[in-house]
């Protein structure tokens, strides 16, 4: 009982701290996205020389990490225990999110403040799977709610928006999978899991780089002119523009959820990620921008928790783009050595 308590009185505090915040939760990229000023914003051309660089970088990388997965050494398979507790953190990770979410009128993401009758409906769906979620109760049933929920948020938002949180898709199917109570299905769907989490983040990823900081530069700019976060230029790299900045930046991540989507080096790929996205929390600390990081923070949960699934459970040759040069041989034997009690 006593957890319960604490985990309710967290996510009182976590909400007090939101509704200070308010006022920045409504904007895309920390920034009012409508007062952004355009008139000395020059987009990229697709011939531009830096950008091609970038592109050859970015598939040259996508090659390294494809050959580097047969090479790195396998870790050892972590226990039931282990296992059961890094589910439980995605559980609750997520249930908070969504729960403290909801109690600042925004459906996933601080920005996608819900409107009308069915934003409100929706609203209330999401802060009730939240609150099963910490509770830890039907949790088949709120993977089925929190996929009813996506959908309802397409229809409010539209699906090109929404597409860069389809790692909740993932989440969902993932416990979907480790709820089923027919030992059939479990035995059928179970192996998959971890792939299919790994799969919609790496979606989720390749999208937000693509809409947020390549065809959404000019915010991405702005918010570096904001906050000063262009640390090249600070070292002394004035060559590194804000410009430029953001380009990397966006090619780094379609580069890091590609790899995730391919199944390779998941780990080491899965702790660059849970680094950057440690050190924008610190860097809005650090500038003393507390609202700014309880935000980020409310909408990271649910990828760090991912993020220690794929680390401790992201082993296994299910739905990797490595499978389809094995063999047939090779494959099944493969999947006879996966171990199927953790989610392969």
């Amino acid at each position: 009982m006593w957890k319960i308590h604490k985990i309710i009185g967290a996510v009182s505090f976590c909400a007090a701290l939101l509704q200070t915040s308010t006022a920045m939760a409504h904007v895309k990229w920390f920034i009012d996205t409508e007062k952004v000023v355009a008139d000395n914003f020059q987009a990229y051309s697709l011939t531009d020389p830096v950008v091609l660089s970038w592109i050859a970088l970015a598939f040259t990388m996508l090659i390294i990490a494809t050959f580097l997965d047969g090479k790195l050494p396998s870790p050892p398979i972590v226990s039931s225990k282990l296992r059961h507790d890094v589910i439980e953190l995605l559980r609750i990770c997520t249930g908070m999110s969504l729960l403290l979410t909801a109690y600042d009128g925004s459906l996933v993401a601080p920005h996608y403040e819900a409107y009308g009758v069915f934003g409100t409906c929706l609203l209330f769906l999401q802060g009730f799977i939240g609150i099963v979620l910490i509770s830890n109760r039907m949790i088949f049933q709120c993977a089925i709610l929190m996929i009813v929920l996506y959908v309802g948020i397409i229809i409010q938002f539209g699906i090109s928006e929404v597409l860069e949180y389809c790692n909740i898709l993932g989440i969902a199917l993932f416990l979907m999978f480790n709820s089923f109570t027919t030992p059939a299905l479990q035995e059928k769907y179970k192996p998959y899991s971890v792939a299919v989490l790994r799969i919609f983040t790496g979606i989720a990823l390749v999208t937000l780089g693509v809409t947020e900081k390549l065809l959404g530069a000019k915010y991405g700019e702005a918010f570096i002119a904001t906050f000063d976060w262009n640390f090249m230029a600070n070292l002394g790299a004035e060559i590194f523009t804000d410009r430029l900045f953001v380009l990397s930046a966006g090619v780094m991540e379609v580069v890091f959820g590609c790899i995730l989507i391919l199944g390779v080096v998941t780990r080491l790929n899965t702790l660059v990620i849970a680094v950057f996205m440690l050190l924008s929390n610190i860097t809005f600390m650090f500038q003393s921008n507390q609202p700014a990081a309880l935000i980020e923070l409310i909408g990271h949960l649910p990828i760090i928790a991912s993020a220690v699934i794929l680390l401790f459970l992201g082993y296994g040759q299910r739905l990797k783009v490595t499978t389809l040069f094995d063999s047939p041989q090779k494959s099944a034997t493969a999947d006879l050595s996966t171990p199927q009690k953790v989610a392969a």
